[in-house]
């Protein structure tokens, strides 16, 4: 299909409202914009150079932790949470009950992702409507999406904005037309016989799947977390090392409008190019988190060594806020088998020499942040 010519869809009569249904898209695709090939040469090299950059780190993967909890935060807040990242890192208990859903709803979504690429890349498994429907299920766990049956597609319309479908914003396919939108889709993320670039291909995914929206709630967390588990999937990175959320979060306005140019004006290459963009600028803030995480761990680890005390209890404790940079005594206690008194010593010199900042401001039951560390990944 010529992007130029394509038309994203027409509009049905439901009686007193009318739901969108969107062109199918499993079928190879052609352009001949020349902006977007160069967008694509761009996003493709920074790509890889993020990707050949993982496998140089040491410890990449303690980083690529602290990485998703970031992307958690983000992709949420898209939808509405107002929890900060610290936040989301301290025990529930010390967060104020306004806020306790939405810690939930971040930690939820970190294990989606996380189960999503143990799937992917120890077990081997394809991302399919069978993984987005598992993923599902774990986001909407115990939240207040609890009772919009998570984990199965929808059997009942939905609709964004309004009170109800006659006086909604927009009002996705009816259920008839999910299970052929839906195996549709499936293909088109599996098919390797129509020579579309990967970029292009996740571009025009999660414009359909949000177009789709195959669930009652949740879509636009599942739809963002498809863009990394589909990156892994096709091997476009060895680590998963890339989320994009950060960039729709601070350019939400823009994203929301370049989608629904796709609807409303067939403007499917002013999605892809908006979607290109952010795989270039996401790419690159990757990079320097990395070059500039690295460079503070060593000269941490170094700085904590000269300030005494045995190295090995310094650097166990200092190496545990890598993974969590959020954390009270009793955790770091228990994690580590140090006692308290020599623990306490440690957090003394730490906190005195401006390693670890404190979050409380009491003198009982403190938490502490490794802030500088935590600040490269905001």
């Amino acid at each position: 299909m010529d992007m130029n010519t394509f038309r994203s869809g027409v509009y049905q009569d439901q009686g007193d409202y009318k739901s969108f249904l969107p062109t199918l898209v499993n079928h190879s695709w052609e352009w001949t914009d020349a902006e977007l090939n160069i967008l694509l040469e761009q996003a493709s090299s920074e790509l890889g150079s993020l990707n050949a950059f993982s496998d140089l780190i040491p410890n990449i993967d303690i980083y690529i932790r602290m990485h998703i909890k970031t992307e958690a935060n983000k992709s949420n807040k898209i939808e509405g949470t107002k929890t900060s990242i610290e936040e989301d890192l301290l025990p529930v208990e010390d967060i104020a009950p306004e806020k306790r859903d939405d810690q939930q709803e971040v930690h939820n979504y970190i294990r989606a992702l996380n189960y999503g690429i143990k799937r992917i890349a120890d077990d081997d498994f394809p991302l399919c409507n069978r993984l987005i429907c598992e993923i599902h299920k774990i986001l909407l766990s115990g939240v207040r999406g609890k009772y919009k049956t998570p984990g199965e597609m929808r059997k009942s319309q939905n609709w964004i904005g309004g009170s109800k479908p006659s006086d909604a914003v927009y009002v996705p396919p009816n259920i008839v037309d999910l299970p052929d939108l839906m195996s549709d889709l499936e293909k088109f993320i599996n098919a390797d016989n129509w020579n579309v670039p990967n970029l292009i291909k996740i571009a025009i995914l999660h414009y359909q799947f949000e177009t789709i929206h195959p669930f009652l709630d949740g879509n636009g967390r599942i739809g963002r977390l498809i863009i990394p588990l589909y990156l892994l999937d096709k091997n476009m990175l060895s680590k998963p090392c890339f989320y994009i959320s950060d960039f729709f979060e601070k350019h939400r306005t823009e994203y929301y409008d370049a989608l629904n140019r796709v609807r409303l004006n067939n403007d499917l290459i002013g999605w892809i190019k908006f979607f290109l963009r952010a795989v270039i600028e996401t790419a690159k803030s990757a990079k320097l988190k990395f070059k500039r995480v690295t460079i503070y761990v060593k000269e941490t680890e170094e700085k904590a060594l000269k300030l005494g005390g045995r190295s090995e209890n310094t650097l166990k404790v200092l190496r545990l806020f890598y993974d969590e940079p959020v954390l009270d005594s009793s955790t770091i206690i228990n994690k580590t088998g140090i006692s308290k008194r020599t623990l306490d010593s440690i957090i003394k010199r730490f906190y005195e020499n401006n390693i670890l900042g404190e979050l409380t401001g009491y003198s009982r039951n403190r938490v502490f942040v490794l802030a500088e560390y935590l600040k490269i990944f905001i």
